[in-house]
């Protein structure tokens, strides 16, 4: 008896898909250990920090991952630092923007009443307000980028330290 050969769909191949998991575990596993050095780290979360304060809200994710291309840093930890600008805490780093600018520029903190806010909406203190804003968020994110990665490089040393471990410091 002769069978007839008929050509049936077939799922993909599964050593395709294990050639693409290989290929992304991989991707994942060099960019997880790119520039780990401890101050590297450090400096990727610092500009992180410092791209997730700054004024250019809807530009951040791409400020920071230019950043981390140009100056060599950890693209992963750079991207946790920008985390800072996750939206519950977005008002609290625009009002700490705000404040800070007012001190830097005039030497006082905003007013916190209401006819304060209401005199700021309706007249032309928009103007002020951004000046404030941009000097306050830009000064803010320094500040703090100094702060997270210098608490970060110490964290890093310390962890390796004690585990003994040490990532390709590149």
């Amino acid at each position: 008896m002769v069978r007839a050969v008929i050509p049936q769909a077939s799922a993909p191949k599964p050593k395709l898909l294990a050639r693409w998991k290989a290929k992304l575990r991989q991707g994942w596993e060099t960019l997880k250990a790119e520039h780990a050095s401890p101050a590297r780290l450090g400096v990727a979360m610092g500009v992180g920090v410092f791209c997730g304060c700054s004024p250019f809200h809807g530009f951040q994710f791409l400020l920071s991952l230019g950043l981390a291309w140009v100056l060599r840093l950890n693209k992963l930890a750079t991207l946790l630092g920008l985390q800072i600008s996750a939206p519950p805490v977005t008002p609290l780093i625009v009002f700490a923007g705000l404040q800070f600018g007012a001190l830097l520029l005039h030497g006082r903190f905003l007013p916190l009443r209401l006819s304060g806010i209401r005199e700021a909406i309706h007249g032309s203190l928009w103007r002020g307000l951004l000046t404030d804003f941009v000097v306050g968020s830009l000064a803010l994110g320094v500040v703090l980028g100094l702060i997270v990665g210098a608490v970060t490089t110490l964290l890093v040393r310390r962890y390796r330290a004690k585990t003994g471990s040490a990532a390709n410091p590149a």
